[in-house]
């Protein structure tokens, strides 16, 4: 986890973004309910986390600055005897605010009854709310609703939603959260090594998958998302979920995994042949791909345009499958490429910041070209967790084998 100090300094950054006479909320989001009788594992709003390193539902984060006198208070839901007993949850202003630094600390019930909103006096001009722009639809989630409201009742307030420069905010690292990024990779490379050492034809795409889990469960890391584990014809979905296939000597499989640590993901794809040894076609088509990913990541450095990079893959995998007669014309590699071959990573595996951003030193993001041949029954996806540095970058997962030499040794090794 990230220290008091830190989430303390991103306050700050937020409290520049507020105008006089302005208030400002960050809601942490609330418990979805799974089956009727338990809860789904709760993860905050990762801005309201980034601000305030508290991680319980319901809470709610608001600053004002009026007049010029800043002030911030977190509001924080009751434990009840429930989650007490049957879940071990407890917590209290005292502690809540030791553990976050923040020194203003109330119950929700005081919520309204403390707000600068009411009586004569009121100077508020600005209402600031993070709302996460991937909301769909007309449903609305805490910090609408209650936008909502206060609307109602103020309708002159004008309002400003902080979501995309918390975004920039969160687009470089601090030392911290990179250190923390760098365990992720640390243990997702020892999940995949554990994968290479005990995949074999005949197992499960499940059985397989079983031994990254156990990788990350024995060193108390999460899952930063769900395992892809796609063999065959599984790996041309993009987002093949099932992983219920058996595995036949010849296959290939498509991995796309990755731990997180203290709340900071890591994300990579790695294709193997499953008997440890690639055909003739498929290491041909797999050194498509991977010159595609170290064609981008020699360009990775300050400076660089980041959406430049999709482009740089694509240009040589299409060079690439017109020496081996795949495509006729460069515009055809679009039948065998689906995604962009690359996104930011942090709090969220896909996290938020600005594609048409110029990289500077400490942005960290994947680089992921992949090419799929559905007809041949291989999908070959290759992807790093890439940290921006001085001069260059540094590839974070650099661990986990990557060319056909190395991925052949490694197993051949495993599997005396």
């Amino acid at each position: 986890m990230v220290s008091r100090e830190f989430h303390a300094s991103r306050r700050s950054l937020y409290r520049e973004l507020l105008e006089d006479n302005s208030i400002g909320f960050v809601f942490s989001g609330e418990e979805k309910e799974d089956r009727g009788d338990q809860m789904f594992p709760f993860t905050p709003y990762a801005n309201f986390y980034y601000l305030t390193g508290f991680d319980q539902p319901k809470a709610v984060f608001v600053a004002s600055k009026i007049h010029g006198v800043y002030k911030e208070t977190l509001f924080i839901d009751h434990p009840d005897e429930m989650k007490a007993r049957w879940q071990g949850i407890s917590y209290d202003k005292d502690t809540v605010k030791s553990e976050t630094g923040i020194q203003q600390v109330e119950y929700l019930e005081r919520f309204e009854e403390k707000l600068p909103f009411f009586g004569r006096r009121n100077a508020i001009e600005h209402l600031y709310v993070d709302i996460a722009n991937w909301e769909e639809g007309f449903t609305q989630n805490p910090a609408q609703k209650f936008t909502r409201k206060v609307l109602d009742c103020y309708p002159y307030l004008k309002v400003h939603n902080t979501f995309g420069d918390l975004a920039l905010m969160r687009q470089v690292k601090t030392k911290e959260e990179i250190d923390l990024h760098r365990k992720a990779c640390e243990i997702t490379t020892e999940g995949v090594k554990a994968i290479l050492e005990n995949l074999k034809p005949g197992m499960h795409e499940y059985e397989i998958e079983a031994h990254f889990d156990f990788a990350l469960k024995s060193r108390n890391a999460r899952h930063a998302f769900s395992t892809i584990a796609a063999s065959g014809k599984n790996a041309c979905i993009m987002h093949y979920m099932a992983n219920n296939r058996r595995m036949e000597d010849g296959d290939m499989i498509l991995f796309d995994l990755g731990a997180e640590w203290g709340g900071y993901a890591s994300d990579v794809s790695r294709t193997f042949p499953v008997n440890g040894r690639f055909t003739d076609q498929q290491r041909a088509l797999y050194e498509v791909v991977l010159k595609g990913l170290e064609a981008a990541i020699a360009k990775t450095k300050p400076g660089q345009p980041k959406n430049e990079l999709q482009e740089i893959s694509k240009e040589v995998m299409a060079r690439e499958l017109m020496r081996l007669g795949m495509i006729q014309k460069p515009e055809e590699i679009m039948k065998y490429y689906f995604h962009s071959s690359g996104h930011y990573i942090g709090l969220y595996t896909h996290d938020v910041g600005n594609d048409e951003a110029v990289l500077e030193k400490d942005m960290m993001f994947t680089l992921e070209p992949g090419l799929y041949f559905e007809e041949l029954g291989i999908g070959i996806r290759i992807e790093d967790t890439i940290l921006v540095t001085e001069d260059g970058c540094d590839v974070l997962t650099r661990g986990i084998p990557k060319t056909p030499e190395e991925i052949e040794k490694f197993m051949a090794k495993a599997h005396k």
